[in-house]
């Protein structure tokens, strides 16, 4: 061994690092004696603590703006929720229960046995860890006779399901081909209930079948689901978002004169602490790097302690929220209000958790406390709204760049449009084998690509002209947002973004093409302007008749790229309101691994295809990266961009005319130009026919 050798061994062994692996090791030892102890003490033994008197968020209904909230759409939503029935990553409305009634994905079905449940809570003997069994049956015998119970351990898509008696650490993500474990965590995250505490305001004749259907079903997932055990307690990122959820809920429903009862009220704020214990016992923090997932956390963090009554452990967990919210914010996202991910789904989704976040920190600093609300990070998610206007395409969709998993924080407003099922199964290929008995002719298509009720919230904190249109579609977002936090704050924009040169360089490759795309009688220069975001790698040229978003983002999460994809040089287009090129989306996650790869791979995206990915995947959720984009040239009719990856050099011109778009690709290697795919998602599991 050369000294050199030795001396780099050394540097690597720095305390720090030293001291890291030793905080590693001593939680896992912490780890292994937590789950002795519970498999014999019941997870519940903290109920004691939580004390009696959840303090709700002072939220008052009535002045919310339910001006969006179409009526119709509220009504058949309300009727998916009565029956519990479920449209959650491309499943089509389904009724989620212990029958056997997945449809399947791909080729893949599991049938499980069908699983009796009973009033008395017998069933449970079946489900439940023995240290749990006791509290759970106490907890089960609290339901109303009439409900019917829903299997929240299941991909109800698939049909596979979980197992309610594992402990949480060793359950496997993704366990068999074709199971999808995000099914059962987007179903656990509740976001259907602030949804049923707006709509006991909009239908006052049902407010006994809502306030039934809200605590029936707090109640049916804690009896099935104790604190670390099964499908539910894996990702806390997942536990994040349903406490503040149920803090929102519960919030909403106390606001509207709603009296629990003493039973209830204990239940619902044990509930909440050891949901809180447990995020703060589970963060998804690492030194090395930070993502939606912690931000999540955090959010859920702030929620829960906001709502809990007075005691040593809410006051540590509040301030940690706050100032972790604050930090994560000017982490996480760019100077010029991007997010760092890659991705902007990822973009939307943590936006949403910051700027709740950030309102119910300033309600909790009218209200007496003194929290951390940083000028930086108020500036950072104004910005973030601007970023999010600035990509909503003509037809009211984002555009997407890296993965979508339709991550939202708060569903409020119903999106999207009212179809029937006929129309909607021609619509999607999904719904193949759909079983379409299980609904009306009825069939509501949410819209999960649609960011402006995110940039309706932020409209609700900031004074800024550009929120305007989205505010007016979604007023509920705003007028919800505003109610927390009072009046509007104009924060200035102080902080700049990073500037990045244009490099002229011009030099000819050997392989080129062109493309040449009519106007369609439009005038393509007519009001138009550049909108560039260089942290972020963004560039979207838009008219009265164009929309065009080019892609030279770079890989985010630090190069890791867990959510990026292939698509440098990438791009969408609309001329007037007709897309012309879309991004393929997203797809699936870990159920199946090669459309996976498929769709984040560089043949399925409008770019150019050399004969190798323009990044090599490290699993399913990293990338080798060494892709590297640059801007060469910006004009106001045209810009030209560069991704160099191996020993690859693709440089692509868009030049916009009067009456046609221009698009001229060089290569330093023979390439195949892509420009349109036969496939494409709008949101996690919904793939387009054709």
């Amino acid at each position: 061994m050369k000294i050199s050798d030795i001396k780099q061994y050394r540097d690597k062994l720095k305390i720090e690092n030293i001291a890291y692996i030793i905080q590693i090791l001593t939680q896992a030892v912490k780890l292994k004696l937590l789950q002795y102890h519970d498999i014999l003490f019941s997870t519940r033994k903290r109920y004691a603590e939580a004390g009696l008197g959840l303090v709700p968020l002072d939220i008052d209904i009535s002045t919310l703006d339910f001006h969006g909230f179409d009526i119709r759409k509220a009504d058949e939503l309300y009727r998916m929720y009565r029956n519990h029935q479920f449209d959650l990553l491309g499943s089509g409305w389904t009724t989620v229960s212990y029958e056997d009634n997945a449809k399947g994905f791909q080729r893949y079905k599991y049938e499980v046995p069908v699983i009796q449940t009973d009033k008395n809570g017998l069933f449970l003997h079946e489900l439940i860890n023995k240290s749990n069994l006791h509290t759970s049956k106490k907890i089960w015998g609290m339901l109303s006779d009439d409900y019917t119970p829903i299997d929240w351990q299941k991909d109800f898509i698939s049909g596979y399901r979980w197992d309610n008696s594992k402990w949480y650490r060793p359950q496997v993500v993704a366990d068999k081909p074709g199971g999808d474990i995000k099914v059962p965590w987007e179903l656990g995250r509740m976001q259907h209930l602030p949804r049923l505490a707006l709509m006991y305001r909009m239908f006052p004749e049902r407010d006994r079948e809502i306030l039934g259907e809200f605590c029936n079903q707090l109640i049916d997932f804690s009896a099935t689901n104790p604190p670390r055990y099964g499908v539910n307690y894996v990702c806390t990122m997942d536990i994040g978002i349903r406490t503040a959820n149920v803090a929102l809920a519960y919030s909403m429903f106390k606001s509207q004169n709603v009296t629990f009862s003493k039973e209830f009220e204990e239940f619902i704020c044990a509930f909440i602490f050891e949901h809180c214990e447990h995020i703060r016992n589970n963060l998804e923090w690492s030194k090395f790097l930070t993502s939606n997932h912690y931000f999540a956390d955090i959010a859920g963090l702030l929620y829960g302690s906001a709502i809990l009554p007075k005691c040593k452990k809410r006051e540590k967990w509040l301030r940690f929220a706050a100032n972790e919210i604050n930090k994560e914010i000017v982490k996480q996202f760019h100077r010029e209000g991007s997010n760092g991910e890659g991705s902007t789904a990822y973009h939307r989704l943590t936006g949403e958790m910051a700027v709740y976040s950030l309102a119910v920190i300033k309600y909790l600093n009218k209200h007496g406390e003194k929290l951390r609300l940083d000028q930086e990070a108020m500036e950072i998610i104004e910005k973030s709204g601007e970023f999010s206007n600035a990509i909503t395409r003509p037809d009211g969709m984002f555009t997407q760049i890296g993965d979508n998993d339709s991550g939202l924080f708060f569903r409020l407003s119903v999106t999207g449009e009212l179809l029937t099922v006929e129309q909607a199964v021609a619509k999607y290929a999904n719904l193949q084998n759909y079983k379409i008995q299980q609904l009306s002719d009825a069939y509501l298509d949410e819209n999960m690509n649609d960011a402006r009720p995110f940039i309706s919230s932020v409209a609700g904190m900031f004074e800024n002209e550009k929120f305007q249109e989205a505010e007016r579609i979604y007023p509920l977002e705003s007028s919800l947002v505003n109610q927390l936090v009072g009046t509007k704050i104009n924060v200035g924009n102080q902080i700049g973004a990073a500037a990045n040169k244009p490099d002229k360089n011009d030099e000819k490759l050997q392989y080129e093409s062109s493309y040449i795309i009519s106007a369609n009688d439009r005038d393509l220069l007519e009001e138009t302007k550049w909108v560039l975001y260089h942290e972020f790698g963004i560039y979207i040229f838009r008219g009265k008749n164009i929309y065009l978003c080019v892609n030279a983002a770079d890989n985010g999460q630090k190069g890791n790229g867990g959510h990026a994809h292939n698509d440098k040089l990438s791009f969408e287009l609309f001329i007037g309101d007709e897309c012309i090129f879309e991004d393929s989306g997203t797809y699936v996650y870990t159920s199946c691994p090669e459309l996976r790869n498929k769709f984040r791979s560089v043949n399925i995206h409008n770019t150019i295809f050399t004969g190798i990915e323009q990044n090599e995947y490290n699993g399913l959720f990293a990338m080798y990266s060494r892709s590297k984009c640059r801007v060469i040239d910006v004009r106001s009719n045209s810009i030209k961009v560069e991704v160099c990856y191996g020993d690859v050099i693709h440089r692509r011109e868009f030049i916009i005319k009067n009456d046609c778009i221009i698009i001229q690709d060089e290569c330093n290697k023979a390439y195949q130009a892509h420009f349109m795919q036969n496939e494409v998602t709008r949101g996690y599991g919904k793939i387009l026919v054709g």
